[in-house]
């Protein structure tokens, strides 16, 4: 049995990649957000990274692998792949970005289809 907890597994992680890699921290999915999540993230090639997470058993809280911040995980890996990248000049237009780029390019694409890339209303 080993037991450790997200924070000591990314730091070990990230300090055995000579801090090369990236730390991140998010809110747990469980608990509302009251607990924190540590994971670490590396470039993997062009346009992919990987994350590495150490997470706990599922269903086992309060039982000698799951003391809810000391546990017996194992190790989640995701392959990611980048879509796209795009800069912005201010914090709006990236929140804007982030936030409606679902509706932007849904409106891109209409207006592409219409004849000579005129704006109609939509009813």
């Amino acid at each position: 049995m080993r037991l450790a907890n997200c924070w000591l597994v990314a730091m070990w992680i990230w300090f055995a990649s000579r801090m090369r890699h990236y730390a991140w921290i998010t809110r747990s999915h469980s608990f509302r957000g009251v607990i924190p999540h540590f994971g670490t993230a590396n470039v993997a090639g062009w346009r992919m990274f990987k994350v590495i997470e150490f997470v706990p058993p599922k269903r086992d809280l309060w039982t000698r692998r799951n003391w809810l911040l000391v546990f017996d995980g194992h190790y989640r890996v995701w392959h990611l792949r980048v879509v796209s990248v795009r800069r912005w000049e201010t914090k709006e237009q990236a929140l804007a970005d982030t936030y409606f780029g679902q509706e932007r390019r849904a409106e891109r694409r209409l207006t592409a289809l219409r004849p000579e890339g005129r704006r109609f209303p939509i009813h």
